[in-house]
């Protein structure tokens, strides 16, 4: 079965509806819970959750066809193990056994592939902690996480680079993040965006920056956010699996979009001390001012894909741009630091330069 949709990323309505509804409605003796993201649908059931991947093509990626949407499934569940062991069970056949109709495991041809991982209770994530007891956070409860994370970096494989490949890479990054924000005709600050974009993209280039940086690429997490994190016990979820050239990562790049979500919801402290946390372990606590760069560098892609919204109606606007803006001026605030770090200039000189 080809199953190939529409090219301009958005999903064919009907069969993807008509999935959608049996998971939903017959699938299982219970109603589930559903969440739907921009690649998939996930179906919480009291003890388990299902993905389905939504048959989309991206720039990124290609899951308009049944095979490539199993791959990826396939993929998610073995980079995932190492992080979260015990939660990615495996991938079953979403089947049709006769005309309209459906199973989950059942006779007949596949239709598509579910990913069915143990469910793990929300109060147990770090975004909800952050939003409600955020206080109450202790690093007693932390340091499991920082071992976790620690010892997974130490071992992961490693993927060094060359410096000026490396930079290469970081700079084509930032001016796609340029680009794709400026695209948008919204009440965005044109000027904030062409200015930072300018002045990272010089310090990507300074050599006073990422010294040695490069020789620290390992096969990472590459979207490591609060939601993707449990503390107890310490698991990680949500490894990219579509890229592996996102998850070609400096540690304490990885660790700085952490921190900037930390920020997000109102935790600046906790996951600046995640960040030098981990990295003691790893052995590597990293120059402030490449953190500072990475935490910017992190802030613009996440004001990137969230502007990014608007492209799919425009519903929930406000959000959206009010989120971007919250991004951009997290990246302007790491840029203080950077120059702040970087060049002996005085507060007072640092703030004037990105006012």
């Amino acid at each position: 079965m080809t199953d190939l949709g529409p090219t301009d990323g958005h999903p064919p309505s009907n069969e993807l509806a008509a999935k959608v509804a049996f998971l939903l409605r017959r699938a299982f003796p219970e109603p589930p819970e559903p969440i739907e993201t921009h690649m998939s649908w996930v179906f919480l059931t009291p003890d388990r959750a299902y993905k389905l991947k939504k048959p989309v093509r991206h720039p990124f990626l290609d899951h308009r066809r049944v095979e490539e949407r199993h791959r990826d499934c396939e993929a998610e569940v073995a980079l995932n193990r190492a992080l979260a062991p015990g939660v990615y069970l495996g991938v079953v056949p979403l089947t049709s056994p006769g005309p309209g109709d459906l199973a989950i495991d059942g006779e007949g041809r596949v239709v598509d592939w579910l990913v069915v991982m143990r469910r793990i209770p929300e109060t147990c994530f770090l975004d909800h902690r952050l939003r409600t007891t955020a206080d109450q956070v202790t690093d007693g409860e932390v340091a499991p996480l920082v071992d976790h994370l620690g010892q997974f970096y130490r071992t992961t494989e490693r993927r060094p680079d060359d410096e000026a490949t490396y930079r290469r890479r970081l700079a084509a990054g930032l001016h796609q993040d340029h680009d794709e924000l400026l695209r948008h005709d919204h009440a965005l600050k044109h000027d904030l965006v062409d200015d930072l974009t300018d002045r990272l993209g010089r310090a990507i280039a300074d050599p006073r920056h990422l010294i040695g940086r490069a020789d620290r690429l390992v096969d990472g997490h590459g979207d490591l956010r609060p939601e993707h994190v449990a503390l107890s016990p310490p698991l990680v979820l949500d490894r990219i699996t579509f890229d592996d050239d996102i998850r070609r990562i400096d540690p304490a790049a990885d660790l700085a979009l952490l921190a900037v979500e930390c920020r997000l919801l109102g935790a600046q402290e906790l996951g600046d001390r995640l960040t030098a946390s981990v990295l003691e372990v790893v052995g590597d606590p990293a120059p402030v001012a490449d953190r500072a760069l990475y935490r910017a560098l992190r802030a613009m892609t996440r004001a990137r894909l969230s502007i990014a919204h608007l492209d799919d109606g425009g519903h929930d606007a406000g959000r959206w741009l009010d989120r971007t803006d919250s991004y951009l001026s997290i990246a302007a605030d790491e840029l203080r630091l950077i120059l702040g770090a970087g060049d002996g200039r005085s507060g007072v000189e640092v703030e004037q330069i990105t006012e």
